[in-house]
């Protein structure tokens, strides 16, 4: 399967290691800046301080399905989580599938996610990922502080 990617505008790099090889913080639609890395991977331009092909680690915050909009400050509209159901699971299939190939051979991925959907997640992820490769969750205690 080949992606089209466009190459990547870094907004800001980060502990530069040797002389190729640097963190990027990158800005714009992450399906887009996936498909790019994983050209770069492909080509042997994504390689880790340690010399392994491809990302050493992810970590996704992404929408939880709460059909919501929210805001940042002074009202200014900061993202919208309006996709639900089988769309919800598709949008992030299709990430999870291009995360699994930019991942080196030793690389972990950690997806944060509410209750209400990590068991959904937690499926795909088994199909993705596969099943042994389940390391473990993080779970949050909430508590209410009156």
């Amino acid at each position: 399967m080949r992606y089209s990617g466009r190459p990547l505008q870094p907004v800001r790099t980060f502990g530069r290691n040797g002389v190729d090889w640097h963190n990027m913080l990158i800005f714009g639609d992450n399906l887009q800046a996936m498909k790019t890395l994983l050209e770069m991977k492909k080509e042997g331009k994504l390689i880790n301080a340690d010399g392994a092909s491809g990302v050493s680690l992810i970590y996704i915050d992404p929408p939880f399905a709460t059909k919501r909009e929210f805001s940042g400050t002074k009202d200014q509209k900061a993202y919208q989580d309006k996709i639900s159901g089988a769309t919800f699971l598709e949008f992030l299939r299709r990430r999870l599938i291009l995360l699994r190939e930019l991942l080196s051979d030793e690389g972990l991925i950690y997806v944060h996610l509410d209750q209400k959907k990590s068991h959904a997640i937690k499926l795909l992820m088994d199909e993705i990922f596969g099943e042994s490769n389940f390391l473990n969750e993080i779970i949050w205690k909430y508590t209410n502080f009156r």
